[in-house]
């Protein structure tokens, strides 16, 4: 019987295909000038179908949506510039800077804040937030500060600019239901106040500013007084100068659990 020896000679597929040419360079992204001048072409003809922060509307939802991530800078630009068709969204008659500048818009409404060139001082930021501005009263970081509100420990890493720069300004756009502010009175007079943390047909679970948890139980209570709208300061916008307001954003950015990664 005759034996015979297999030579098994790997192939590499990937040295065979022609290689992929390279993607289009969006000369906008991380630019905040770019960032502002594409926010402001979104404002004037895209915010009409999509929402003015790209919250969606008579137009798809831009903002922390999945199909978003998916698209590559390229893709996005395209998609812009060539508009969709079947659909509503029609092409766009800008010239390439401005797609570029819309995209780097569209862009930063999703991309973590750390990763983006946020401007501002954050030393600066940093001092308002454990002094004038008063966050630290509610918010921590890295287990410094008040429990009330969010821990913002990671919040540049699960947060874009944008979306941080609306929760100081407008708290309540993004909804606060986790947050709600209560005032349980007992039969006896006696009041709980703090953050709703739990609530079921028998008990009520508060935070109180001390970050003590009180469990309630509803039998005993007169009253329960349950705030419609988002403990946080409504008065940022006015309270904060624009470059504090910038520096404060600049600080939380920067704010992860993580080191951002590197830039090729």
């Amino acid at each position: 019987m005759r034996r015979y020896a297999f030579l098994i000679i790997p192939l590499c597929v990937g040295t065979l295909t022609a290689a992929e040419p390279e993607k289009a360079k969006n000369p906008a992204i991380g630019n905040p000038e770019a960032i502002e001048a594409g926010k402001k072409l979104f404002g004037a003809g895209c915010a009409g179908c999509h929402g003015s922060a790209g919250e969606g509307g008579r137009g798809p939802k831009l903002r922390n949506r999945a199909v978003w991530h998916s698209l590559d800078d390229e893709g996005m630009f395209k998609t812009i510039q060539k508009g969709v068709p079947g659909a509503d969204m029609p092409a766009s008659t800008q010239p390439d800077e401005k797609i570029w500048q819309l995209v780097a818009f569209v862009r930063s409404i999703n991309a973590p804040a750390m990763e983006q060139n946020v401007p501002g001082a954050p030393a600066a930021g940093e001092s308002l937030f454990w002094g004038k501005a008063g966050c630290s009263n509610c918010h921590a970081i890295r287990g410094k500060g008040g429990v009330l509100g969010p821990d913002l420990s990671n919040i540049g890493a699960l947060r874009p600019m944008e979306q941080i720069r609306e929760d100081i300004v407008s708290p309540n756009a993004d909804g606060f239901e986790a947050y709600r502010r209560v005032t349980a009175t007992g039969r006896d007079g006696r009041k709980v106040e703090g953050v709703l943390r739990n609530r079921t047909n028998y008990s009520l679970q508060i935070q109180d500013i001390k970050g003590n948890i009180h469990l309630v139980s509803t039998a005993g209570l007169r009253e329960i007084a349950l705030e419609k709208a988002s403990p946080m300061p409504k008065d940022y916008a006015s309270r904060l100068s624009k470059d504090e307001l910038r520096d404060m954003i600049a600080f939380l950015a920067r704010q992860s659990m993580r080191p951002p990664e590197e830039k090729k």
